[in-house]
């Protein structure tokens, strides 16, 4: 019952915002919101955005890849500084695991490149996002890694949604894929 009504409330909310200059700025606060809660996958606000206004959907990309990186870039700070003090404070045998020690020194290595990688993928990213706040990094290349992962993927999102229905269609059609 409750996805559905949070569906509900995010397309009126879109809906609400309509044509004008709010959508692209309430793009970016629904993404941040949904990040950093991780309430919603932010698909629902990019694709639904598109929907309204289809001649917009590199704006409505733009805007939600920026709120989703601020919000993914929150997360990992209060993940970094609170949580994994609380963590280790519980379970102090962590520091001395070695398959624990084997994901920080993955992390170590790796961290820029997986949260690209992280943010450009569909699967859901704030476990990870928790996980890899656990190596100190550079924020300003921790926001340009998951801004750049999401542009990508928030720009094909939005760039397939702004041709739908009538091109995939027309393509189907043309290729002999249409339903009967």
């Amino acid at each position: 019952m409750f996805l559905p009504r949070l569906e509900g409330a995010l397309h009126s909310a879109l809906r609400w915002a309509g044509t004008g200059w709010r959508l692209s700025w309430l793009c970016l606060g629904l993404a941040l919101l949904g990040t950093l809660f991780a309430a919603y996958p932010i698909t629902s606000v990019v694709v639904p955005a598109v929907l309204l206004v289809p001649r917009r959907w590199r704006s409505i990309a733009v805007f939600s890849a920026l709120g989703s990186s601020f919000g993914a870039l929150a997360l990992m700070i209060v993940s970094h500084h609170m949580g994994w003090a609380s963590l280790y404070e519980r379970f102090p045998e962590l520091l001395s695991d070695p398959t624990w020690l084997r994901i920080i020194d993955w992390t170590d290595s790796y961290g820029l490149l997986a949260l690209f990688l992280v943010a450009v993928s569909p699967l859901p990213q704030t476990p990870s996002l928790i996980v890899l706040s656990m190596a100190p990094m550079h924020y300003p290349g921790v926001f340009l890694a998951i801004l750049g992962g999401k542009l990508l993927k928030y720009l094909g999102f939005a760039w397939v949604s702004s041709r739908f229905p009538g091109r995939i269609h027309d393509f189907l059609h043309r290729h002999g894929r249409a339903a009967p």
